[in-house]
């Protein structure tokens, strides 16, 4: 299946990028190679992994789909940056390892909805004790109400212009939470999205330095100077209850 843009096939890019995760990269990767969509390509940013995850990507090399690169990097958001630089697609969405797609038709189905700079599904959220699916309703005011709680829709059911994503990037001062601030500054420059009412990945909720209880305030910390930069009107209003609700959260 095909997505054309005025008379242009849209090529859509997927990236993994991974440092010693050779218990999950092969589900990964074979997550993402078996989509039935015809014009993607899946970009592999390794970071010089020594545990065997190397080993395992290079067992998929043969595919036409994919090329690797494995070399150091300074962290998570580093790594994503350095990609950027690999990828040819006019969408990029960032699916590193332990991340699935649903099944094998996300990229067919969403593809025809791939017109905004920003396009974004639902996750299927994996934990310790069970799944659940999170459902985002799509609209501008649930955005600012998540955005002020700190928290966005997961990249890993962002698909976002190459164009857009490159322009942006992730701040590597931010550790935790450069996805979330890629989102505010979106936001902020009033960048359009769009919703699409579809379960895009499969997600390790427990996983991920975000979910660490021990970064908790570094990722507060991230979160707002995010929103203060961005929206400093809204962040000096909100700031009373939006730290009631994050006690309230934490609990």
């Amino acid at each position: 299946m095909e997505n054309t843009v005025l008379g242009v096939n849209l090529k859509i890019s997927v990236v993994t990028v991974c440092y010693n995760e050779k218990n999950t990269i092969r589900e990964t990767v074979e997550s993402v190679l078996a989509q039935k969509y015809d014009d993607y390509e899946y970009i592999i940013m390794d970071g010089a992994s020594t545990d065997g995850t190397l080993d395992i990507i290079k067992e998929y090399a043969d595919n036409p789909k994919m090329k690797y690169m494995s070399e150091p990097d300074t962290g998570l958001f580093n790594a994503m940056n350095k990609s950027l630089t690999l990828v040819s697609g006019q969408y990029v969405i960032f699916m590193n390892s332990g991340d699935l797609f649903l099944d094998e038709n996300v990229l067919a189905d969403v593809a025809p909805y791939l017109r905004e700079d920003i396009v974004y599904g639902d996750v299927l959220r994996r934990t310790k004790e069970g799944s659940y699916i999170q459902k985002y309703k799509g609209t501008h005011w649930e955005r600012i109400r998540m955005m002020l709680c700190g928290l966005a829709f997961c990249h890993q059911t962002q698909f976002t212009k190459t164009e857009v994503m490159k322009r942006y990037g992730f701040r590597e001062d931010h550790k935790i939470t450069a996805d979330f601030d890629f989102v505010v500054r979106a936001l902020s420059d009033k960048r359009s999205f769009k919703h699409v009412d579809r379960v895009i990945c499969s997600f390790d909720h427990d996983g991920g330095i975000s979910a660490d209880k021990s970064n908790y305030l570094q990722m507060v910390r991230e979160d707002d100077s995010s929103i203060r930069e961005c929206f400093p009107l809204l962040y000096y209003v909100t700031i009373i209850p939006k730290r009631l609700f994050r006690l309230w959260f934490r609990r």
